[in-house]
């Protein structure tokens, strides 16, 4: 598959995967509206801002040791906060930007003679999906170490495709789909990891979303699941001008980030604003996010190489962007030893750090 392919069709797709596991539950669970049954109550608030890494004399006022807010009461010095001038550590995220990414090794069972692109992939590497020669796959194996099966051909609900990309859960049993229109985020699920996925979309949890899609005339893409299913990560962009536009017209394309809010997912927010923003032609598209959700990494149409980029907290913003070349598609494993993307030659590949 050339580059062209894969800018046409708009992403590679794939969520954080975490090795050495073949427990059904190891990972939180999705539950049928394509959101976290443990993700309750511990959403983050995505911080737009301008994208610099946050700084106060060495850190954040309010960040502790661990990364995390403190109360603005706890300070170690005067009334009500932090002493001024003091230095507040930020631990180190679970990617590296210095790491070096040797291979690549084909993924065994999914990289054959057919032309293959990843879409998504479990924490646990255990469920997978992909296009082969542009129909859409599923395939399955018992341990992290082992070939996949032969896989699949799944069956997508009416109205739905996978061209713009998909989201799989980390518990493998359900899948973000886009509904051919553009503006539509829904899910299905399957009774297990071995199993079918259903034909019956359930868009209820991304009601906010799909509205604001509607509201702003804004298309979707790139849906991204965090590992911990907390966060949900996607780019939104304004159509090319033959789609009702004035000739001329380019469009803003941003990246959103939404938290799981009691039932559904809460209104998204921008987190490349003034940072990472594209046009309708240089979109930046989501592929993956790290099991801390301080890395995420996507693939810029204007330059057409994969990026991670990194925050010092999952609610920070993001700053320092690292140039990941032709990795396309990039997916850290849980220990960001391991990544899987995709080769412009149609197969799906594996470096290590």
């Amino acid at each position: 598959m050339n580059r062209s392919t894969f800018t046409a069709l708009g992403l590679t797709l794939c969520v954080g995967v975490a090795c050495s596991s073949n427990s059904d539950d190891r990972s939180p669970a999705v539950s049928d509206g394509g959101t976290s049954s443990q993700a309750g109550g511990g959403g983050r608030k995505p911080t737009a801002g301008s994208g610099g890494r946050p700084s106060s004399d060495g850190g954040s006022a309010g960040e502790s040791a661990a990364g995390g807010s403190t109360d603005s009461s706890s300070g170690a010095g005067g009334e009500g906060g932090l002493e001024q001038g003091m230095i507040i550590p930020v631990t180190p995220s679970i990617c590296s930007e210095s790491a070096t990414w040797n291979g690549p090794t084909p993924l065994a069972g999914v990289s054959t003679a057919a032309n293959e692109r990843l879409l998504s992939i479990t924490p646990d590497e255990l469920d997978i999906l992909f296009l082969r020669d542009e129909v859409l796959m599923s395939a399955h194996r018992n341990a992290a170490s082992a070939a996949f099966d032969a896989g699949a051909t799944v069956a997508l609900p009416d109205d739905f495709s996978a061209a713009a990309g998909v989201a799989l859960s980390a518990d493998g049993r359900t899948m973000v789909l886009l509904g051919v229109d553009g503006q539509t985020f829904a899910s299905v699920t399957r009774s297990s990891r071995s199993g079918a996925f259903g034909t019956t979309a359930d868009s209820s949890a991304f009601t906010a979303i799909n509205q604001r899609a509607i509201q702003t005339m804004q298309h979707y893409a790139a849906p991204v699941l965090a590992p911990d299913g907390k966060s949900f990560v996607f780019s939104a962009f304004t159509p090319e001008p033959d789609d009702g536009f004035p000739s001329g017209f380019e469009g803003v394309s941003v990246v959103f980030e939404s938290v799981w809010s009691a039932t559904s997912w809460a209104m998204p927010e921008s987190i490349s604003q003034n940072l990472f923003d594209g046009t309708t032609g240089t979109r930046a598209l989501p592929t993956g996010l790290s099991s801390d959700s301080r890395t995420l990494f996507y693939f810029d149409e204007g330059s057409g190489k994969q990026v991670a980029r990194f925050r010092d907290r999952p609610d920070a913003p993001l700053y320092t962007a690292v140039d990941l070349g032709d990795r396309i598609g990039a997916v850290p494993v849980e220990k960001c030893n391991r990544i899987y993307y995709s080769s412009d030659d149609g197969d799906v590949l594996i470096g290590s750090n």
